[in-house]
């Protein structure tokens, strides 16, 4: 975690989430019309500074487009936790059941969509639970996604982005996240990229599914810092 730099076409960034906060602009070289030249005694300058660098990342020839610059308030970076938005996305698509249901691929479910593979209590046919012990299950649930996200990622990353990301994952697994074309996209800073990703996820049982579809936009557009709730 921490600021990272973002090679592209264009110019060499200093990042912070998804925003350059410092960049350096390619010039032509004197001698060879497909060469470009950077200036090295500023990015030099970038490795003295308390927030130095912890990564590179190349995305040339990519045509997507140049990274935004900060606005004098960056987005907020992620702290290991899901914020109230993506709490808000978990609750609204998994609802409150206070008795043990099949989802729709058949697993047995109770709570806001807790399953016997997220840990304790083991969902059985009949297991009946208070609407407090489902807030309860639901907190202790999130830990093991919120470590799961955050030990996954490799770039400094947005509270909308890692929020969005945990509500994924509780929805497909960590393991899924961890295998995908989204992680990937984003860990090498193509944002963009990596939020259409999550459009792609709309299947259960070999059927697309419209409540799936309205997920995945609602967090799509939480990964983007855009207006989720008309997905709710």
């Amino acid at each position: 975690m921490g600021t990272w730099i973002k090679a592209t076409d264009a110019a060499i960034y200093l990042m912070d989430g998804g925003y350059w906060i410092d960049r350096i602009d390619k010039s032509p070289s004197s001698n060879n019309p497909q060469e470009q030249v950077l200036d090295v005694v500023a990015m030099a300058a970038w490795m003295m500074r308390t927030d130095a660098p912890t990564a590179m990342v190349f995305s040339l020839g990519t045509g997507y487009p140049e990274p935004p610059p900060a606005s004098t308030a960056p987005p907020p970076t992620a702290t290991g936790q899901i914020n109230d938005d993506g709490l808000l996305i978990i609750e609204s698509f998994e609802g409150l059941e206070l008795t043990a249901y099949q989802d729709s691929v058949g697993i047995w479910t109770i709570g806001y969509g807790h399953t016997s593979m997220a840990g304790p209590p083991t969902v059985t046919p009949g297991l009946r639970i208070s609407e407090a012990e489902a807030e309860r299950i639901l907190q202790q649930d999130l830990k093991v996604f919120e470590r799961g996200v955050d030990a996954a990622l490799a770039i400094a990353t947005t509270a909308d982005q890692f929020s969005a990301m945990v509500s994924f994952a509780f929805n497909v697994g960590v393991g899924a996240l961890e295998d995908s074309t989204l992680l990937r996209k984003h860990n090498a800073g193509d944002f963009v990229g990596a939020a259409d990703e999550f459009l792609r996820w709309v299947f259960a049982g070999g059927q697309k599914l419209a409540g799936l579809e309205r997920r995945r936009n609602a967090e799509r557009a939480l990964y983007l810092s855009q207006d989720y709730m008309i997905y709710l």
